[in-house]
Parts: C-alpha cells; structure tokens; sequence
C-alpha cells in the first residue's frame, strides 16, 4: 500500500474529533499528533502528500493561480529537498503543492517556478547553473536547461511516486531515481531518457546515492539497505537496523556507506554494505536526511530540529540545536563550510561555518495564524498561537508583529468599532484594544478554560465560549468577565449575534445553542447533526450558515432557531465561513479548501488554492478582496476575483476605516517585537554593507 500523511487540521478541535486517525486529544485545546513511530515514519516524513490537489521575486509577490503568498515569504508549503551547482549561487528548492523555488545569489532571494498542476515535488539534483532535474508524485520528472525558465516534462512511462534521485559524481550522465514499491529508475543521459532497473523488494524506497555509474545504494520503508556494484544488475540486501525505516544513505567514499532512519538509527559501512557499525548518537530522534561534502565533513538532519556535523567520515557526530527546533526535511552542503537546509512551512536555512549557526533566507512568522478580519482592503488584524498578533496596513503586504504579552494560544479577535476589540486563547487569555490593534491589554475572565469564540453586542457587553461548555459574559468591556451556564459540556467554538438579544453559538457534536435574552439563557436547538460545528455566520438577523466537519455546511433562515443540512461538494473539515448575502457563502477548511456557493448551496464552486496547508480563517471585502489564512503561518490573497464570479461585499463584517480628519494614518505597534525568539533572518541583498 502508499503510506500517506492523511491528518486533520483544526485551529481549535473538539477532543473526539480526530479518533481513529492517529491523534490524541489534549488538555490544550486542539488534537495533537502522536510521536511518530518507527513504522509511520516513512509515511509522514517522506511520502507524497497526495491529497493536496505566491511567487516571490527579489521579496517582491506575484500572483500564482489568482493567489499571492503574503506569509511566509517566498512562500509556506513544505519544501522537501535543496541543491545547489558548483558555484554556490544557482540553485533549486522542491516541495509540496508543485513548488519550485530558484535562486541565483545562494539563496538570498528567490522565485517561484512553475511545472505540471497538482504535483508535489519530493527531490532535486542541479548539475550546473542552466541544468537541473527534479522528480515527484505519479511518476513525475522534469529536466531544465536553462536554469528553470521551461521545464521539459520527461515521461519513464512508470506511475510510481518517486522520493530520490542521484547522480554519480564522476560518470557524465548517470544517475538513478527511487520511490514505492521498489521502483528504481537509471539514465545515462542526465536525466533525459530513464529505463527501469530491477529491484529485489517492494519496499518504498526513500533515499538513493551514486557513488559512480557502478556503484549505488538505495534505503526502504521497512529497513533494507540495498547496495549494487554493477549498474543495478545485481543487488545485496541487508537490514542494519531491522525493520526500522530508513530515510536517507550516503557514500562516503567507493568502500564506506552511511544509513540513517527513525529513532536514531544511524548505521557505518567500511565494506559496502557486507558488515555494518551501529553508531550511537545518544538520540532516539529520527534522521531524516543525510549527506557528504567529502571523505570527512557530512551532514545529518533530524526530526527534533538538530542538525549533527562529523568531521571523520561519519564515524562520530556532533549535534547543533537551531533555534525553534524546526522540522527540516533536507540538507545540502556545497563545501565544508556553506551548507542549505529545507524544511516544514517553507522554511530555507544558510549557514557559512560548517553548520554551528544558521540563518533563515525566508521571512514572515511561521506560526499558525487562527483568526484574522479586514476592517477594509488595507487594514487587518491577525491572531495566532503562542500568544502572536500582527497588524497589516497595506492589504497584507506588511505584517508588523504586535506585543500581546501572553504566550497562550489566540483563537479568535473580534472589534466592534475601528478601535476598540478584543482576543481570546487558551487558559482563559482575554485581550482588549482600544487603538485598532496597536497595543493590547489583560482583561480578567476568571477562568482557565480555553476560549475559542467571541463576539460583542456593543462596546460594553460581550461573549466568550469555548472548552467544556463554558460560556463567560463582560458588561465591562472585556475588563472583567463572569460565567454563564451553558447546559453542556460540548466544546463550544464560535458564537454570533445578530441583535442585542438573540444570539447562536455552535459546538461539538452537532451542539447549537440560541438565546433570545441577550445572551441570559441558552437553549439547545435540536438537530439529527452529529458533526462538529467550527463556525457559524450571519448574513442578517434572519439568514445564516455554519460549517464543520466531513464538509457540513448549514442554514438557516429563522435566526438559527432551525437548520437544514446543505450538501457541499468537499469532505474536508470546513473552519471558517462568511455569509455576505441571502445566497452567498465562502468557507475554507483543511488541506487548503475553499468553496463558494451563490444560490444558497444548489451549486458549489471549489476555488483551488496554491497550498494544502489547513486554512483556519477568512476574510472577504468584496471582489479580488480576500484573504485566507491558516497553519505555519499562511496568509494567501487574491489577485483577481473568486471564478466564475464577480462577488460585491455585503454581510456583516469589521467596520470600514473611516477616519473623521480623512486622513488615513498608518497603525504602528506601540510595542515593538524585536526578537520573536525565530531563527535569525539573513540579510537581504539591500541591507549588505
């Protein structure tokens, strides 16, 4: 079978939601992934995510698909694999969601490239600065020579998804290419024709070396170690660390093999593969990609965000923290000094002292963003984990960090006028501003229940929900705030009114609750719906809708007081919906869903995305006017209009901007975050002395 990363992504989970999958629920609010085992490490580390279906020039954005990546930059999907040429400058980084990245400067800037729709990209070799190929999902290889300006897609008649290739170092035009079920691939021609080379397993292959157009090694899914001499003819199998999964394999010279894979494993070969070391690092993290410069100096990476340096040829190794710990997928060093590393959420790293500090050629908070509105095209607010919050005031373009002086998850954000809002999170975090965003501070909620939703009737008097049921009310403006009885234990995540007096809130488990006292009492709305419910929307006091999981999206026509079950054309989990006519509704979800109705649900449009992150939140202002925005930081807006339609704003929504001097001045952070504890940025080309 293909091992595939199938997972669901939520900004705030209810705790059964995700059973059977592979999460646990936790005390924090949200369902996280399990530690990855030995025998699923293959699969959410190396595989193709299959289920998923923003340029950036010199930090300049060009739409991809009507969509322009704001967060991060140059872009945020995961990236797999990195290579450079032999002068250091020209290379390539791949990944999901067809990304292709190039630069010509060592990775100070770079620009998306374009190849064939719906492909993920899993590795990249670069021969030169004009040459390059790059394999992936369903059999996809791509051959350039001109330094990416065209790719030259190259068709080995195989449908196999390919993880590797390699090419030997001192034989023109051998190389070699693995993936499932033990496919293995050789060309002599660089990459331009590729025959089949019979393999003796049928295992996934994940990683593959040439040593010289002889001699090559290749690693699988389930442990083997596969070592040929004579150009692919014959094989030797052996398994140095059970059947543990391997995930990477170098030469370190034509008698010397190094293997790694999960938990640690790290193995030494002086003799081809015949006797093996086990080399003990003291780490049960797994490896998840390895590589040489020369007969000393290599490279490992690791799945707890270590990067491990040997200087004797792998026999010993030393390993460098960076810091936040990032998931990198993939190494490169050029020489024993300049080295590349690539990983979740777009990330690409430098480093020009053999890998004892590293800087990001990628910028923009990665991380994941639960909330953000548009008060107009221009300004914004966003609401994220570990207690972030930024403020745009040019459509997106710029994201300036504002001091929240938390560190709790923020869940959702809410304003009542251009000034005055308010933010809420995990333990009971409440925030208010009264300056647009520019500076925010503590209101006492009196309880360390995690809140998930929040909305306010007026300047004063507002609601909060969230975990276990809890309700909490404010007269006070946000300063203080008291419980509500609830008459459930559902995990209650988004709360509308649309009066002073009648309200909805909706919750776990199919949990809709109404109250038409101005939030005094709730009643529970009956339904047959089992699913969880994530978000709920008015378009005015009558018409609404709500989604959440399995694609569910739900209306109303009576203020909520009944629902009908409307049939959208996804499965995926739905986070966010807006309602901005008696007909029109767009809701975004995981795996980068977003889809659009204009009857009322008869007919549905998918709007493809340029990412299969989880898109947590939206905003829409009217026409190309919207922004959605998700995990590891995601913001994505549109360039031009949702097709087929030329959509006009209309709903419920932030006040429009309108100051009374009409003079629209910027909004500044009053507190500046100048170290949010990432890795430290290089520096860009203009900022060189």
């Amino acid at each position: 079978m293909l091992f595939v990363k199938v997972f669901s992504e939520r900004k705030h989970i209810g705790p059964r939601v995700l059973g059977g999958l592979g999460f646990a629920a936790s005390a924090d609010r949200g369902a996280r992934p399990l530690r990855v085992s030995s025998t699923r490490f293959f699969s959410l580390i190396l595989c193709l995510t299959i289920l998923c279906a923003g340029s950036f020039i010199s930090f300049g954005q060009r739409a991809i698909n009507g969509w322009i990546w704001q967060n991060p930059l140059p872009q945020g999907n995961q990236l797999r694999s990195i290579h450079f040429a032999p002068d250091k400058e020209n290379g390539f980084a791949v990944g999901s969601d067809n990304t292709i990245l190039r630069t010509e400067n060592g990775g100070l800037t770079w620009e998306r490239q374009s190849g064939p729709p719906n492909i993920s990209w899993s590795d990249v070799f670069v021969f030169d600065q004009r040459s390059a190929v790059i394999v992936g999902m369903r059999g996809s290889i791509l051959h350039t020579s001109n330094g990416g300006k065209s790719w030259r897609p190259v068709n080995p008649d195989v449908r196999d998804h390919f993880y590797a290739v390699s090419f030997a170092g001192d034989a023109n035009g051998f190389g070699w290419v693995a993936g499932t079920y033990g496919t293995i691939l050789r060309t002599t021609d660089r990459g331009l024709t590729w025959e089949r080379s019979k393999a003796p397993t049928e295992q996934h292959l994940s990683d593959i070396a040439a040593f010289d157009a002889e001699t090559v090694a290749t690693v699988g899914s389930a442990g083997e170690v596969l070592i040929t001499t004579d150009a692919g003819s014959n094989w030797a199998a052996s398994s140095p660390c059970g059947k543990t999964a391997m995930s990477g394999v170098r030469f370190v010279n034509a008698e010397t093999v190094v293997a790694v894979g999960s938990s640690g494993c790290l193995v030494r070969s002086s003799d081809l593969g015949k006797t093996w070391n086990r080399i003990n690092i003291f780490s049960r993290a797994d490896l998840l990609s390895i590589n040489f410069t020369d007969e000393k100096m290599g490279s490992m990476t690791a799945s707890n965000g270590a990067v491990w340096i040997t200087g004797d040829g792998g026999i010993s190794w030393l390993p460098f923290s960076v810091r936040t710990s990032p998931m990198l997928a993939a190494s490169f060093f050029a020489d024993k000094f300049t080295g590349w590393a690539v990983g979740e959420d777009g990330l690409i790293l430098r480093t020009d002292d053999g890998g004892y500090t590293w800087n990001r050629l990628t910028y923009g908070s990665r991380s994941d963003i639960n909330d953000l509105l548009f008060f107009d095209r221009d300004y914004g607010v966003a609401v994220g984990s570990a207690g972030k919050i930024w403020i745009t005031n040019d459509s997106g373009r710029n994201w300036l960090p504002v001091h929240s002086d938390v560190a709790a998850n923020l869940n959702a954000v809410y304003f009542i006028n251009a000034d005055q809002g308010w933010a809420v999170g995990d333990n009971g975090s409440v925030l208010r501003t009264l300056n647009g965003g520019a500076s925010w501070g503590k209101g006492i909620s009196g309880i360390t229940d995690d809140l998930l939703g929040v909305h306010f009737v007026n300047d004063r008097t507002g609601f909060a929900v969230g975990s276990g049921g809890t309700i909490i009310r404010t007269s006070t403006g946000g300063a203080y705030w008291e419980r509500v009885p609830s008459g459930t234990n559902a995990w209650l995540e988004d709360i509308e009114f649309t009066s002073e007096a009648r309200g909805v809130i909706v919750g776990s488990e199919g949990t809709i609750l109404a109250s038409l006292d101005s939030g005094a009492t709730w009643s529970t709305v009956r339904t047959d719906i089992a699913n969880d419910i994530y978000s709920v929307s008015f378009y005015d006091k009558d018409i609404g809708s709500a989604v959440g999981s399995g694609g569910m999206v739900l209306r109303t026509s009576d203020g909520g007081l009944s629902w009908a079950d409307t049939e959208s054309p996804v499965r995926s989990n739905l986070f966010a919906v807006y309602s901005f006519g008696r007909d029109q509704l767009i809701a975004a979800g995981e795996l980068g869903t977003l889809v659009l109705t204009t009857d009322g649900g008869r007919t549905w449009q998918i709007q493809p995305t340029v990412t299969g992150k989880g898109l947590n939140a939206l905003a829409f202002r009217g026409g190309s006017d919207i922004w959605v925005a998700g995990k590891g930081g995601t913001i994505l807006k549109r360039d031009q209009p949702l097709t087929p339609f030329k959509l006009s704003f209309g709903g419920s929504g932030p006040p429009v901007l309108r100051p009374a001097s009409g003079i629209r001045r910027p909004r500044v952070p009053v507190l500046t975050v100048p170290d949010d504890g990432d890795i430290p940025a290089a520096r860009r080309p203009s900022q060189r002395p």
